[in-house]
């Protein structure tokens, strides 16, 4: 499975969002299911899955499907070469 396919379904399953829902507009707090506590268990999903750390401070930078793209890159994941 590809990086941005295991990307989506995190926030498919996390978030009980329909495919049609997860999109790059995406943001924190725009849908009902992306609340607080949403987020933490988003954050835990997305470290189990590729197997990273997200830094304390990053996690306010977190704030949309795009954003959490770019935070993953830092951390070397790959999204291009797939």
């Amino acid at each position: 499975m590809r990086n941005i396919e295991k990307y989506r379904n995190a926030f498919i399953n996390v978030l009980d969002l329909e495919e049609d829902d997860v999109c790059e507009e995406l943001a924190l707090g725009e849908t009902r299911e992306w609340d607080s506590i949403g987020h933490m268990t988003l954050i835990t999903e997305i470290e189990e899955v590729f197997d990273v750390s997200i830094d304390f401070d990053w996690i306010t930078e977190f704030n949309s499907y795009k954003s959490g793209i770019e935070l993953l890159k830092r951390l070397g994941v790959d999204f291009i070469n797939e």
